[in-house]
């Protein structure tokens, strides 16, 4: 599935533009969740950290993807980390401009269902060869 990419149309004040050098941490899991992210240029690695206290990859995300999404849909916590890997540009959007474009612009809000969808398969695949066959 090609990267869909989020449509940011909103006023001006409500984009803003970030810059990561390689390594730093664009938010940590358990932060408040008050924004959406689109990568304008570089990649960033979506982490879990295991039991044992490593950190796990769960998604590289590149250019036109974004991040940060569900916790700007359900208000909940991060539910992982984002590392920016390279130097990273991206932007971001406000909690209320993205629910705003979710609820006004159906072929966007139909475009990130396909991404989230295609992350749950990936999840649901990684998850199964995990645990193996079941009995």
């Amino acid at each position: 599935m090609p990267a869909a990419s989020l449509s940011i149309r909103v006023k001006e004040k409500t984009v803003k533009r970030h810059d990561f050098k390689d390594g730093e941490v664009i938010f940590r899991k358990g932060d408040r969740s008050d924004a959406a992210y689109l990568i304008t240029h570089g990649q960033v690695e979506i982490v879990q950290e295991r039991r044992d206290g490593e950190t796990e990859s769960v998604a590289v995300l590149r250019r036109g993807e974004y991040f940060g999404e569900m916790g700007a849909i359900d208000e909940k916590p991060r539910s992982a980390s984002a590392i920016a890997t390279g130097p990273v540009a991206c932007m971001s959007v406000s909690q209320e401009e993205f629910m705003d474009m979710l609820l006004n612009r159906p072929q966007e809000s139909i475009d990130l269902l396909k991404v989230l969808f295609e992350r749950l398969r990936k999840a649901n695949e990684k998850l199964a060869r995990i645990e193996g066959p079941h009995r």
